[in-house]
Order: structure tokens, then sequence, then C-alpha cells
């Protein structure tokens, strides 16, 4: 920007962050909060967590802006949006998203098993702070996490399906423990909870632009060992089984890969969000 000096940064209007100690853990996080203009509707506002803020609050919060203007046309309403990022400058940090989304055995060395503790600090501190101090509803909350997140969304359904309405799982990395996964979702039993579970077409084998690439046989190899459309399919049929039809979404979306997936999930995860039903 030095060589810009005319140029004003770009803000997100009605956007705040804060960088945010976890009691829990210890460990610090930057926090991002953006409420809708407007008057908060009885109760505050529906709210969605993403994980991973660095390289999706952004993303959810222009989404929401743009959406929320004519809910009639979208249907989705007008959603305060919570971001948690690790304190980095990078939009993903792998071993401090392997740290705090994984409660299963794969360690290869790096600290791994702590989403107990980072949902705890999500549910038992950073919610009920914000919710003390901004128009927030804590009877609609929504969980938003891609891949290792994703897999962390499925943790959290597991093991406080209470402490959100609706939990979105994109592109999840049910191979880190799928023994896991679906042993602890075949015994849940809560009568509002949803769920919403995606993935792109070309997850499951090297899409057509990245044939020509390198590394394209280790590519193909750890694709076939995560097996991203059958384990994501098989974990949507068992959430459907537990929650019903209705209750537990799930989609193949088309042309998608990993990565790309996530533009799709945020709109359609925020319309789900959205329907009636959604309690936690």
């Amino acid at each position: 920007m030095s060589t810009l000096p005319d140029w004003e940064p770009v803000v997100l209007p009605q956007a705040r962050s804060r960088l945010w100690r976890a009691g829990s853990n210890g460990q610090q996080y930057r926090v991002s909060l953006w409420l809708p203009a407007g008057t908060p509707p009885p109760g505050g506002f529906p709210v969605v967590c993403v994980l991973d803020a660095n390289a999706m609050f952004a993303s959810f919060t222009e989404a929401v802006a743009r959406m929320s203007r004519r809910t009639d046309a979208t249907g989705i309403l007008p959603t305060a949006v919570i971001g948690i990022a690790h304190d980095e400058a990078d939009l993903y940090v792998d071993a401090l998203r392997r740290r705090d989304y994984t409660n299963g055995p794969q360690g290869g060395g790096v600290a791994h098993g702590g989403a107990d503790a980072f949902l705890s600090f999500i549910v038992d501190e950073l919610l009920p702070a914000l919710e003390a101090e901004a128009p927030l509803s804590p009877s609609r909350r929504t969980l938003f996490g891609h891949s290792l997140g994703g897999f962390f969304a499925l943790h959290a359904l597991a093991s406080r399906p209470a402490d959100f309405g609706l939990f979105a799982a994109i592109s999840p990395s049910v191979w880190w423990d799928e023994a896991s996964v679906h042993e602890r979702l075949s015994r849940l039993d809560h009568p509002t909870v949803r769920s919403f579970l995606c993935v792109g077409e070309w997850e499951g084998e090297v899409p057509p632009w990245q044939r020509s690439a390198p590394g394209h046989a280790e590519l193909v190899e750890r694709r076939a060992q995560r097996r991203m459309l059958a384990n994501t399919e098989s974990v949507a049929a068992l959430l459907r089984e537990r929650l019903g039809e209705a209750r537990a979404a799930f989609h193949l979306f088309p042309g998608e890969d990993h990565a790309s997936v996530v533009m799709i999930a945020t709109q359609r995860v925020l319309r789900f969000a959205s329907a009636p039903g959604l309690t936690a």
C-alpha cells in the first residue's frame, strides 16, 4: 500500500474485532463481530459462528448484507456473523487447526485433540459474553466449519447438540477419525437440532483443472485415502436416520472442488438457518 498514498484502506461497515484469550485452553484468538443494519428482531439477531474467519468472515458479512436486503427473494434473514480466527496473519494455520478442531488419534507429531476445550471456549465463554453486549439470539445459533472445521462441527454436534440450532459441516474431514464420528453420531438424540452437510463433485477425484499440475499422483492417492464423497454421504445418511429428512440437509454440488464449494455452501447454509424451526 506504500505505493498508493492517496488510497484509503477498505473497512467492513458494522464490523469490529478484538483479541480474546480463552480461559478453557489459554490460547488467543481473533474474534470478529458483524451486526446487520437496522432494528434487531425481538430476542436478537440470528447468529452464525464462522471458523477460520481470516478466510471467511468478510465473505459471510457480504453475503448476509447483500442477500438479506430481499429476504422475500433469497430466503435469508438479517444475521449476525461471529468470526473466530487463530491469531495469525495467514488465512489458515494448519498446525493450530489440528490442535483446536480435532479429538482423534491422528497426531503425526503435531499437537491435536483440543476440540473439547475449543468448543468450551466458544459456547461457555465467547457466546455468553457477546450476547450480553450485543442483540444476539441465544436460541438461533449456527456453527459453520469447512474441512477440518467441518470435522469440528460434527464433533460439536455429537458433544453438545443443544448449544446450536444448526451445525453446518462443509466438506468435513471425516477421515480424521471416521469410526468415532459414526459411533458418536449414531447416539445423537435431540428433538430440534438440525444439520447441513455438503461436498463438491470433484472431491472424490482430481478435478480437470488440476490434472496437469505438479504432484498429481500424490493428490490422487490422498483423495483415494480420504474418501471425501463417500464419507460425507455416509454421515449425512446417518444424520437423516437420527434427525429425519427435514432436519438433516445434504447437498452434492456439481462442478465444485474442496476449496470452491465453500462459497456456494455459504448462501445455502444461511437460507437453511433462516428457515422456520431453528432453535437451540
